[in-house]
C-alpha cells in the first residue's frame, strides 16, 4: 500500500455501487482498496477485485473478496450493502474509530438511530445518494418551500428492474426535503399512488410514484403543479460513477471530522 494514499474498506464490494467504488478507486491517486467485504453467499468470493491488466496498468494489489475481516486497520469505510450488514459493520467502526460512509438503502427509523449513536464516537456520513446534482435539488426544495407546499406536489422515481427496495432512498430524501421544511413528517403527508376506489387528491398530500425496468440507473422527478404553470425538476444519473465518485471524495472530507453524523450538504 502507497504511504501518500488513505486505505479503503468497500462493504457490499460485489454490489452494483460497490463495484463502481472499485471502479473508481483504480484509478485515484488519494485513496486505494486495502479490503472488500461482500456476504458469503456470493460466488465470488476469494476472488480478485481487479483483472491482472489493471492491476499492471494502475500498479495495483492484488486485493480479494472476503467474506468478513478480523480487523478493520484502514483509514475509511465505504457501505453499500444491506441495513443489517451496514450497521454490524458500523458498530465495528465505532470501536475502532475509522470513518464511516453508508449509501446503503432501506434503514428503518431504529437503524438510523443506531448509526446516530455511534456517530458520538465516529464521523459518520449517512445519505441515500452522493450526487451533488440530487442535493442540488434538496437544496432548491428546502430554500424554496414556501412556493413548493403552495403547489400539488409529485415525485416520481425510475430505477433498474433489479432494485429491491421501494421507493428509492433518494425519493425519500426528496420526500424528507419537503416535509422537514414544513415542520411535518413524511409519512403524514406521503401518498404511494396505487390502485384506489378513492384518486381525488388531498389538500397537502405528497404523491409518491415509482416505477421499475430496464438497466435505468437512476431518475428522480419532482412535478410542481401550481396555478397556471408547472414546474418539473429532473435528475438523470448516466452511471453509478457519479456516486461512487461521490462517495469517496465526501468520505475523504469526512475523515477531516472528528464524530458527529453527516449529510451530503454538511460536507459541500
Amino acid at each position: 500500500m502507497s504511504k501518500n494514499k488513505k486505505t479503503l474498506l468497500v462493504n457490499g464490494a460485489l454490489g452494483r455501487m460497490g463495484q463502481a467504488v472499485i471502479g473508481v478507486c483504480k484509478n485515484r491517486n488519494d485513496i486505494e482498496i486495502k479490503y472488500a467485504v461482500d456476504l458469503p453467499i456470493h460466488k465470488y468470493q476469494e476472488e480478485s477485485i481487479y483483472s491482472e491488466r489493471d492491476r499492471r496498468k494502475f500498479k495495483l494489489q492484488d486485493i480479494k473478496i472476503s467474506k468478513n475481516i478480523k480487523a478493520v486497520d484502514v483509514d475509511l469505510i465505504i457501505d453499500f450493502s444491506t441495513p443489517i450488514s451496514s450497521i454490524s459493520l458500523a458498530k465495528k467502526a465505532g470501536i475502532l474509530g475509522v470513518p464511516f460512509v453508508t449509501g446503503t438503502t432501506g434503514f428503518n427509523l431504529r437503524q438510523i438511530n443506531e448509526l446516530k449513536k455511534i456517530s458520538k464516537k465516529i464521523p459518520i456520513l449517512q445519505s441515500y445518494n452522493m450526487s451533488l446534482g440530487i442535493n442540488l435539488l434538496v437544496k432548491i426544495i428546502k430554500e424554496n418551500v414556501d412556493y413548493f407546499s403552495s403547489t400539488d406536489l409529485e415525485i416520481t422515481e425510475t430505477h433498474h428492474r433489479d432494485k429491491i427496495d421501494s421507493p428509492s432512498g433518494t425519493a425519500l430524501l426528496l420526500a424528507d426535503a419537503v416535509s422537514s421544511s414544513l415542520g411535518k413528517r413524511t409519512d403524514k403527508i406521503a401518498n404511494y399512488r396505487g390502485k384506489s376506489s378513492s384518486l381525488k387528491r388531498k389538500k397537502g398530500e405528497l404523491g409518491m410514484t415509482v416505477i421499475r425496468g430496464g438497466d435505468v440507473v437512476g431518475e428522480h422527478k419532482i412535478s410542481s403543479f401550481g396555478e397556471m404553470e408547472n414546474v418539473y425538476l429532473t435528475h438523470q444519473a448516466l452511471g453509478r460513477e457519479v456516486f461512487a465518485n461521490g462517495a469517496v471524495s465526501l468520505g475523504l472530507k469526512l475523515m477531516k471530522k472528528k464524530k458527529g453524523f453527516f449529510s451530503v450538504q454538511d460536507l459541500i
